[in-house]
């Protein structure tokens, strides 16, 4: 059974910074999770939210250590929205897979300028596609940039 782990970031429930005005402020979802030694195919970490009129700008994930630590590893992330999991990462390869610090900074052409226009806060979370051949304890950083754009009629 897939289990969903949960930043703190998320848990506070509050996208950050979403004030109105004539000039956009850029801001960064920035969250680690917890130690996770499963890195099972289907896990969840629920990283933060975007609130509504977000566009995004860039995502970066990072493993501060290597979580597959098979001689052919086989674990993916995805980085998205619950509504599209893997709308700006997509089966990532280089995170996680080998001794020391990985970073993906490659950004999916759909979620780049993405944005929200649900109305609503959009929960941001890593999707584990293939789970780790040989598992190691270890955490997640993400950094998703955006900015908010005001609304029709919204106070300046």
């Amino acid at each position: 059974m897939a289990t969903a782990y949960s930043t703190p970031l998320f848990a506070a429930n509050t996208p950050p910074n979403t004030g109105h005005g004539f000039n956009t402020n850029s801001v960064h979802l920035h969250a680690v999770s917890g130690s996770i030694s499963t890195w099972a195919a289907g896990d969840t970490i629920n990283v933060g939210y975007l609130p509504n009129n977000a566009v995004v700008v860039s995502a970066s994930m990072k493993a501060a250590s290597q979580l597959d630590s098979n001689g052919a590893p086989t674990l993916t992330l995805s980085l998205g929205t619950t509504a599209t999991p893997a709308l700006f990462k997509s089966a990532v390869t280089t995170v996680g897979r080998t001794a020391g610090a990985t970073v993906d900074v490659t950004n999916a052409a759909a979620g780049m300028l993405y944005k929200n226009t649900t109305g609503a806060k959009q929960t941001v979370l890593v999707t584990v596609g293939a789970a780790s051949a040989t598992p190691v304890a270890g955490t997640l950083e993400v950094d998703l940039e955006y900015y908010v754009e005001d609304t029709p009629g919204s106070n300046p």
